[in-house]
C-alpha cells in the first residue's frame, strides 16, 4: 500500500475499488448535489401531521391517533388554531383544550408528551395559532401519537375549524 502525504488535486474522475471511506463531518450537504438520488433509508425523515375538525361545526370532543412511528424519533412541536374561536360571555365560558399523547409499544394507555394541554380560550383571536410545550419529546419504533381534544364549557359559542399540527422526526431505519 501507498501513502500520499501531501495534497492530491483529480481532475478527471476519481474510481475506488475496493471501498472508501471519507472522515466523518467530511461530506456535507453542500457536496451533495441536486437530483442526487441519496436513498430514504439514509435519510431522516421529517413528517407534519394533520388533524382537523370542519369549520361550520362546533370542536367536539375527540381521541384521533394521528401516527405510528416507523422508527426512533423526536416530537418537534405541537401547534393548534382555530378558524373561529371560542367567544361569548358567561360564568363558564365554552372552550378546549388540545392534548398530544403517545402510547407505547404493550401500554396502550396513552401518557401526555406536553408540560400542559393546550388551552384555546374563550376570546382568543380567531385564526390565532398556539404552541404547546413538549415535555417528552422521545419516540421509539411502534409508537403511536393521538391527538386529545376536550371541548368544555357551557355558556357562549364553541369554536369552529380547528387544526392541529404535530411535527416529527425520525431516524432513517
Amino acid at each position: 500500500m501507498h501513502r500520499i502525504e501531501e495534497d492530491v488535486l483529480v481532475t478527471k474522475t476519481l474510481t475506488v475499488i475496493g471501498g472508501f471511506t471519507p472522515p466523518d463531518g467530511s461530506i456535507t450537504k453542500a457536496k451533495i448535489p441536486a437530483g442526487a438520488g441519496v436513498e430514504a433509508s439514509k435519510l431522516e425523515h421529517q413528517h407534519a401531521l394533520h388533524y382537523v375538525q370542519a369549520d361550520g361545526a362546533d370542536v367536539a370532543d375527540a381521541v384521533a391517533p394521528i401516527h405510528v412511528a416507523r422508527a426512533a424519533g423526536t416530537i418537534l412541536a405541537l401547534e393548534v388554531a382555530c378558524l373561529d374561536a371560542p367567544s361569548g360571555a358567561g360564568a363558564d365560558p365554552k372552550h378546549f383544550h388540545v392534548d398530544l399523547k403517545k402510547s407505547t409499544v404493550g401500554a396502550p394507555a396513552p401518557a401526555t408528551v406536553l408540560t400542559a394541554a393546550v388551552d384555546y380560550v374563550n376570546g382568543t383571536p380567531d385564526a390565532t395559532v398556539l404552541a404547546g410545550a413538549v415535555a417528552s419529546a422521545a419516540l421509539a419504533d411502534g409508537d403511536i401519537l393521538v391527538v386529545d381534544v376536550d371541548a368544555v364549557g357551557a355558556d357562549g359559542v364553541q369554536g369552529q375549524g380547528l387544526v392541529v399540527t404535530v411535527t416529527v422526526r425520525e431516524n432513517a431505519d
